[in-house]
C-alpha cells in the first residue's frame, strides 16, 4: 500500500470520502398513520435507506456514468426490493488506498463491497474485524438470507469466516478453474490435425502453425502470465497458492527440480524454433492482446469467458477465423490446467453499527439477486423493455447501441452477489455461448492446479519482496532465473541452484513460517495437489 506523505492531501482524500459515504438519499417515511375517522390505515414498509462503497472494477459502463445513483437500474433495483441505497463509487486503481483512509478516520458506510482476497483474515481486513468495525452475519443470514444460504457455496462461505464466524457476503465462483486453453480451430482444420492433448502434441500443432505463417503460434505474454498451461501440465505452477508438503515441510511446487526443468525445456524448444515470440519476456498485455485480437496467434491461455471478445476480434480481421476452448495438455500425472483460484471474488461487509432493521433490509436486498427473480432481472432488465416471454421462454437480442451496451454492464455490475464464474441464464444468448456452456460445465472443472493458500498472505514475504509470488506470477528471483534459461544463458540444468540459491537469500525462513501455519491450522488452506 503506498503511504500518503503529504498530509494536507490525506486529509483532502478523508473528507472526500467522507462526504461520499455520509450522503444519503432522504428515506421514504411510509408508516402506519391515523385516519381522519381515527382507524389506522396501512401503508407500504418503510424503504431501508443505506450507504454502499464499491470499487469501479475499470467498467466502462459504470465509469462514464454521470451519476450511479440515478441509474434507470438502480432506480428498479431499489423499486424491487424497497431499499433506497447511495452508492459511493471508489476508483478501481485506488480502492485500498480509499478503504485504508476510511479505517483510519472510522467513517464506515453501511455496506462495504470488498474487493477480491479482502477477507476477514487478510492483512487488508483483519484490523477493522478485530476491532469490531463489521459485524457477525451469521444469525442475520439464518433469518433473512436463506437464498443466499442455499446458492452460495460452503467453500466460498468459509473463505468469509473469522473464528467460525461471518464477516462477509461473498461473490462465488462455482467453476474456480477460470483459466483455459484457446485454439484457432480454422487453423488446425487446415493442418490437417486434432486438438492436442498432450505436451509433444502440442508442439507438433505449434509446428504446422508456424508452417501456415502463423507469427506467434503461442502467444506469450511477460511474467509467464497466460502461458502457464506448460507449467501446469508439470505441476510446478510458481504462485503465492502453490505450495505442497515435501516429508514435513510445506514448500513451493517449484521444488520440484525434475519436472520443473522438463516444463522450462518445453519452453526453450518454443523458443529456440520460433514457437512463440524472441522477446517474450518483454509482451506486454497490449502488445499480447493485439498479436491474439490480430489474428496473428495460433494458442493462448486466456480466462474461459474470454471466448466471445477473442471470437468477435478475430472475425473483424478475418471473418472465416475461428476460436475453440479445448482442454489443456496433460503432464506426466495426466493431469493439467493452470491455477485454481479461491471461490470468492469481491464480498460485502456490514457496518457493525446498523441497526437490526436496517440489517434486515440489506440482507434482503442481497438476498434477492441471487433469487430466480433476481438473476432474470440482473440477466436481461426489465421485461416488456429489453426483453419479453414467449410461450414462457425468454426472448432476448444483445445490445448493439453503445448506451445500451453500458446500460446492461452497469446493470451486471449491481448484482453485487452473483455466480462469478459464469451467467448460467444469459450464457447461451452470447455467441458461442453453447460452447462457452460446455466449457464451464465439461471441461473446466474437469482441469486446474491447486496446492495450499495462505489467508492472510505469509508475512516473510514483505521481508524478502524479491523471493514473494504473486497471486499469478512467479517471484522477481525465479523469474529471471526462468528466462534466462529459456534465452540459453543458463543451464536449465541448474535449478536446483536456484532453490539453494532461493532457500539462502530467505526462503528458509518462508518455508518456516509456511510448514508452521500448516502445522496449527492457522490460515492455511488446502487445496487440490497441496498433499494436505
Amino acid at each position: 500500500m503506498r503511504k500518503w506523505m503529504n498530509v494536507v492531501i490525506t486529509s483532502l482524500l478523508v473528507t472526500s470520502i467522507a462526504a461520499g459515504c455520509s450522503e444519503k438519499k432522504p428515506a421514504t417515511n411510509t408508516g402506519a398513520s391515523a385516519s381522519p375517522g381515527g382507524a389506522t390505515t396501512s401503508k407500504p414498509a418503510e424503504k431501508t435507506a443505506f450507504t454502499m462503497a464499491r470499487g469501479t472494477l475499470q467498467i466502462k459502463g459504470v465509469e462514464v456514468s454521470p451519476d450511479i445513483n440515478k441509474d434507470k437500474g438502480l432506480l428498479e433495483l431499489e423499486k424491487r426490493t424497497n431499499v433506497d441505497v447511495n452508492i459511493n463509487l471508489l476508483p478501481h486503481a485506488e480502492f485500498k488506498q480509499k478503504v485504508s483512509l476510511m479505517f483510519a478516520s472510522n467513517d464506515i458506510p453501511d455496506v462495504l463491497v470488498a474487493y477480491q482476497s479482502m477477507t476477514p483474515a487478510s492483512k487488508d481486513m483483519r484490523g477493522a474485524v478485530d476491532n469490531k468495525m463489521f459485524m457477525p452475519l451469521d444469525d442475520a443470514l439464518n433469518k433473512y438470507g436463506q437464498n443466499l444460504l442455499k446458492v452460495i457455496p460452503k467453500a466460498a462461505w468459509d473463505e468469509v469466516k473469522l473464528d467460525g464466524k461471518i464477516y462477509a457476503i461473498p461473490q462465488y465462483l462455482s467453476v474456480p478453474s477460470r483459466r483455459a486453453t484457446f485454439i484457432r480451430a480454422d487453423l488446425l482444420e487446415k493442418a490437417g490435425l486434432k486438438a492436442p492433448k498432450t505436451i509433444d502434441e502440442m508442439l507438433n500443432v505449434l509446428r504446422a502453425f508456424k508452417k501456415l505463417g502463423v507469427e506467434q503460434p503461442f502467444a506469450f505474454r511477460e511474467n509467464f502470465k497466460y502461458a502457464d498451461s506448460i507449467l501446469g501440465a508439470y505441476d510446478v505452477l510458481p504462485y503465492s497458492t502453490m505450495y505442497e508438503k515435501q516429508g514435513d515441510q510445506v514448500v513451493p511446487k517449484f521444488f520440484d527440480s525434475e519436472n520443473m526443468m522438463k516444463a522450462l525445456n518445453v519452453y526453450k524448444t518454443m523458443y529456440d524454433e520460433g514457437l512463440m515470440a524472441k522477446d517474450f519476456a518483454t509482451q506486454t498485455a497490449a502488445m499480447w492482446t493485439k498479436t491474439r485480437d490480430s489474428g496473428k496467434a495460433g494458442m493462448w491461455n486466456f480466462n474461459a469467458a474470454g471466448l466471445v471478445t477473442s471470437q468477435i476480434e478475430l472475425n473483424k480481421v478475418d471473418p472465416n477465423g475461428k476460436v475453440d476452448l479445448i482442454p489443456s495438455v496433460i503432464g506426466p500425472d495426466n493431469k493439467g490446467g493452470m491455477m485454481i483460484y479461491g471461490s470468492t471474488l469481491e464480498m460485502a461487509y456490514l457496518n457493525s453499527k446498523l441497526d437490526p432493521k436496517k440489517v434486515e433490509g440489506i440482507i434482503k436486498f442481497f438476498d434477492y439477486m441471487v433469487s430466480d427473480a433476481g438473476n432474470e432481472f440482473f440477466s436481461f432488465g426489465i421485461e416488456g423493455e429489453t426483453y419479453k416471454k414467449e410461450g414462457g421462454k425468454i426472448v432476448y437480442e444483445k445490445p448493439k447501441d453503445e448506451q445500451a451496451i453500458y446500460a446492461e454492464d452497469r446493470l451486471r455490475w449491481l448484482q453485487v452477489i452473483n455466480d462469478g464464474a459464469y451467467n448460467k441464464l444469459k450464457i447461451p444468448f452470447e455467441p458461442k455461448g453453447n460452447e462457452l456452456l460446455k466449457a464451464f460445465q465439461d471441461i473446466l472443472p474437469k482441469e486446474g492446479r491447486g496446492g495450499y493458500t495462505f489467508d492472510p498472505e505469509l508475512s516473510t514475504y514483505s521481508k524478502f519482496p524479491d523471493l514473494a509470488p504473486k497471486f499469478d506470477e512467479p517471484a522477481k528471483l525465479i523469474t529471471d532465473h526462468m528466462i534466462k534459461m529459456i534465452y540459453g544463458k543458463e543451464p536449465i540444468s541448474d535449478w536446483p541452484k536456484v532453490i539453494e540459491e532461493w532457500k539462502t537469500k530467505g526462503g528458509n525462513e518462508i518455508i518456516k513460517e509456511a510448514t508452521d501455519r500448516v502445522n496449527k491450522n492457522s490460515g492455511a488452506r488446502p487445496g487440490p495437489g497441496s498433499n494436505g
